[in-house]
Protein backbone atom coordinates (compact mmCIF):
# COMPACT_ATOMS: atom_id res chain seq x y z
CA UNK A 1 0.00 0.00 0.00
CA UNK A 2 1.75 3.34 -0.80
CA UNK A 3 1.92 6.04 1.26
CA UNK A 4 -1.62 8.20 -0.60
CA UNK A 5 -3.20 4.86 0.21
CA UNK A 6 -2.35 4.97 4.10
CA UNK A 7 -3.43 8.30 4.61
CA UNK A 8 -6.81 8.34 2.29
CA UNK A 9 -9.08 8.28 5.15
CA UNK A 10 -7.25 11.18 7.10
CA UNK A 11 -8.61 14.98 6.93
CA UNK A 12 -6.36 17.11 4.84
CA UNK A 13 -4.80 18.16 7.27
CA UNK A 14 -3.11 14.84 8.97
CA UNK A 15 -2.74 14.05 5.47
CA UNK A 16 -0.16 16.62 5.07
CA UNK A 17 1.42 16.07 7.87
CA UNK A 18 1.53 12.57 6.67
CA UNK A 19 3.27 13.66 3.77
CA UNK A 20 5.58 16.19 4.93
CA UNK A 21 7.04 13.44 7.79
CA UNK A 22 7.30 11.10 5.44
CA UNK A 23 9.59 13.58 3.27
CA UNK A 24 11.66 14.02 6.16
CA UNK A 25 12.37 10.45 6.58
CA UNK A 26 13.16 10.05 3.08
CA UNK A 27 15.86 13.13 3.36
CA UNK A 28 17.29 11.18 6.67
CA UNK A 29 17.66 7.98 4.88
CA UNK A 30 19.54 9.59 2.45
CA UNK A 31 21.55 11.40 5.23
CA UNK A 32 22.11 7.74 6.44
CA UNK A 33 23.49 6.36 3.65
CA UNK A 34 20.05 4.04 2.46
CA UNK A 35 20.72 3.07 -0.79
CA UNK A 36 16.84 3.55 -2.14
CA UNK A 37 15.61 6.72 0.12
CA UNK A 38 12.92 7.60 -2.18
CA UNK A 39 10.60 4.20 -1.61
CA UNK A 40 7.13 4.18 0.16
CA UNK A 41 7.38 3.61 4.14
CA UNK A 42 4.85 1.32 4.94
CA UNK A 43 3.47 1.10 7.99
CA UNK A 44 3.44 -1.86 10.64
CA UNK A 45 0.59 -3.22 12.54
CA UNK A 46 0.91 -0.99 15.15
CA UNK A 47 1.36 1.94 13.10
CA UNK A 48 4.79 2.02 12.96
CA UNK A 49 7.09 3.00 9.73
CA UNK A 50 9.05 0.28 8.61
CA UNK A 51 12.46 1.26 7.62
CA UNK A 52 14.04 -0.20 4.48
CA UNK A 53 16.67 -3.30 5.55
CA UNK A 54 19.61 -2.08 7.65
CA UNK A 55 18.62 0.67 8.92
CA UNK A 56 16.43 2.47 11.51
CA UNK A 57 14.36 5.81 12.57
CA UNK A 58 11.74 7.35 14.07
CA UNK A 59 9.11 10.15 12.64
CA UNK A 60 7.28 12.72 14.50
CA UNK A 61 4.48 15.03 12.88
CA UNK A 62 1.72 17.62 14.76
CA UNK A 63 0.56 20.43 13.00
CA UNK A 64 3.71 22.57 13.52
CA UNK A 65 6.37 20.71 13.15
CA UNK A 66 7.38 17.61 11.04
CA UNK A 67 11.04 15.49 11.31
CA UNK A 68 12.56 12.51 11.25
CA UNK A 69 15.79 10.66 11.73
CA UNK A 70 17.54 7.58 10.57
CA UNK A 71 20.44 5.83 10.88
CA UNK A 72 22.39 2.45 9.95
CA UNK A 73 20.45 -0.43 11.92
CA UNK A 74 24.35 -1.64 13.80
CA UNK A 75 23.91 -4.50 16.15
CA UNK A 76 20.64 -3.43 17.49
CA UNK A 77 20.55 0.37 17.94
CA UNK A 78 17.28 2.24 18.16
CA UNK A 79 16.27 5.55 17.41
CA UNK A 80 13.21 7.82 19.00
CA UNK A 81 12.54 11.16 18.18
CA UNK A 82 8.51 13.61 19.00
CA UNK A 83 8.18 16.80 18.91
CA UNK A 84 5.28 18.77 21.55
CA UNK A 85 3.97 22.24 21.86
CA UNK A 86 5.61 23.72 24.70
CA UNK A 87 2.29 23.75 27.23
CA UNK A 88 1.76 22.71 30.51
CA UNK A 89 -0.54 19.89 30.76
CA UNK A 90 -3.40 18.65 32.84
CA UNK A 91 -2.58 17.94 36.54
CA UNK A 92 -4.40 14.64 35.81
CA UNK A 93 -2.31 13.84 32.69
CA UNK A 94 1.04 14.57 34.92
CA UNK A 95 -0.44 11.97 37.46
CA UNK A 96 -0.70 9.59 34.87
CA UNK A 97 2.44 9.33 32.86
CA UNK A 98 5.27 10.44 36.00
CA UNK A 99 5.98 8.00 39.10
CA UNK A 100 6.81 9.50 42.17
CA UNK A 101 10.39 9.78 41.74
CA UNK A 102 10.05 11.02 38.64
CA UNK A 103 8.05 13.94 40.06
CA UNK A 104 10.29 14.50 42.74
CA UNK A 105 13.30 14.84 40.16
CA UNK A 106 10.87 17.49 37.89
CA UNK A 107 10.09 19.39 41.31
CA UNK A 108 14.20 19.83 41.99
CA UNK A 109 14.84 21.32 38.00
CA UNK A 110 15.38 24.58 37.84
CA UNK A 111 12.46 26.85 36.35
CA UNK A 112 13.14 27.52 32.80
CA UNK A 113 10.81 30.10 30.75
CA UNK A 114 9.02 27.94 27.57
CA UNK A 115 9.95 24.61 29.14
CA UNK A 116 7.16 22.61 30.98
CA UNK A 117 9.32 20.20 32.44
CA UNK A 118 5.95 17.73 32.93
CA UNK A 119 5.36 18.31 28.80
CA UNK A 120 8.87 17.56 27.79
CA UNK A 121 8.83 14.60 30.13
CA UNK A 122 5.64 12.87 28.09
CA UNK A 123 7.60 14.22 24.96
CA UNK A 124 10.12 11.61 26.16
CA UNK A 125 8.20 9.31 26.90
CA UNK A 126 6.71 8.83 23.41
CA UNK A 127 9.95 9.21 21.78
CA UNK A 128 11.07 6.12 23.90
CA UNK A 129 7.61 4.40 23.39
CA UNK A 130 9.07 4.67 19.14
CA UNK A 131 12.53 3.73 20.09
CA UNK A 132 11.37 0.40 22.28
CA UNK A 133 8.23 -0.41 20.27
CA UNK A 134 9.87 -2.90 17.48
CA UNK A 135 11.76 -5.02 20.50
CA UNK A 136 9.04 -6.22 22.32
CA UNK A 137 5.51 -7.57 22.13
CA UNK A 138 4.70 -6.67 25.72
CA UNK A 139 2.23 -3.55 25.59
CA UNK A 140 4.36 -0.41 26.32
CA UNK A 141 2.35 2.06 29.04
CA UNK A 142 3.94 5.47 30.32
CA UNK A 143 5.09 3.78 33.87
CA UNK A 144 7.29 1.53 31.57
CA UNK A 145 10.43 3.79 31.30
CA UNK A 146 11.93 6.17 33.93
CA UNK A 147 12.78 9.67 32.75
CA UNK A 148 15.81 11.69 34.36
CA UNK A 149 17.46 14.93 32.74
CA UNK A 150 20.16 17.20 32.73
CA UNK A 151 19.68 20.64 31.77
CA UNK A 152 21.67 23.31 30.78
CA UNK A 153 24.13 21.24 28.46
CA UNK A 154 24.05 22.44 24.38
CA UNK A 155 23.10 19.21 23.01
CA UNK A 156 24.70 19.93 19.87
CA UNK A 157 23.72 19.45 16.26
CA UNK A 158 21.49 16.00 17.16
CA UNK A 159 18.21 17.59 17.78
CA UNK A 160 16.55 19.27 14.78
CA UNK A 161 15.02 22.20 14.90
CA UNK A 162 18.35 24.68 14.78
CA UNK A 163 20.35 25.80 17.61
CA UNK A 164 19.44 27.91 20.64
CA UNK A 165 16.25 27.60 23.37
CA UNK A 166 16.89 25.76 26.32
CA UNK A 167 18.79 22.72 26.10
CA UNK A 168 20.18 19.61 27.87
CA UNK A 169 20.79 15.76 27.79
CA UNK A 170 18.54 13.09 29.64
CA UNK A 171 18.46 9.19 30.29
CA UNK A 172 15.48 6.78 30.06
CA UNK A 173 15.97 3.27 31.55
CA UNK A 174 13.13 0.59 31.74
CA UNK A 175 10.74 0.34 34.99
CA UNK A 176 9.21 -2.47 36.16
CA UNK A 177 8.98 -6.39 35.22
CA UNK A 178 11.90 -7.40 31.99
CA UNK A 179 9.00 -7.96 28.83
CA UNK A 180 8.09 -11.52 28.32
CA UNK A 181 9.33 -11.51 25.13
CA UNK A 182 12.42 -10.45 23.29
CA UNK A 183 15.35 -8.95 24.30
CA UNK A 184 15.99 -6.83 27.37
CA UNK A 185 14.99 -3.40 26.83
CA UNK A 186 18.06 -0.92 26.27
CA UNK A 187 19.09 2.29 28.16
CA UNK A 188 18.87 5.31 26.37
CA UNK A 189 20.72 8.19 25.81
CA UNK A 190 18.98 11.52 24.38
CA UNK A 191 18.56 15.14 24.30
CA UNK A 192 16.06 17.84 23.90
CA UNK A 193 15.55 21.65 22.77
CA UNK A 194 13.18 23.76 24.11
CA UNK A 195 12.42 26.61 21.69
CA UNK A 196 9.85 28.82 19.33
CA UNK A 197 7.05 27.45 21.37
CA UNK A 198 7.79 23.66 20.97
CA UNK A 199 9.60 20.71 22.38
CA UNK A 200 11.88 18.16 20.71
CA UNK A 201 13.97 15.39 21.76
CA UNK A 202 15.76 12.48 20.59
CA UNK A 203 16.76 9.31 22.11
CA UNK A 204 19.08 6.35 20.97
CA UNK A 205 20.85 3.32 22.22
CA UNK A 206 24.11 2.80 22.14
CA UNK A 207 24.75 -0.94 19.90
CA UNK A 208 25.77 -3.83 21.41
CA UNK A 209 29.08 -5.56 21.45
Amino acid sequence: MEEAELGAAAVDRRRREFTTARWCARRALAAAGAPDPTGPLRRGRRGEPLWPAGFTGSITHSADYRAAVAAPARRGGVLGIDAERAVPLRPAVVAAIASGEELAHLAALPAVAGLPWETLLFSVKEAVYKAWNPLTADPLTFRSVRVAFLPGTDPGPGVPGGRGGSTGHLTAAPAGPAPEAGPALPVLSGRYRAACGLLVCVVHSRPSA
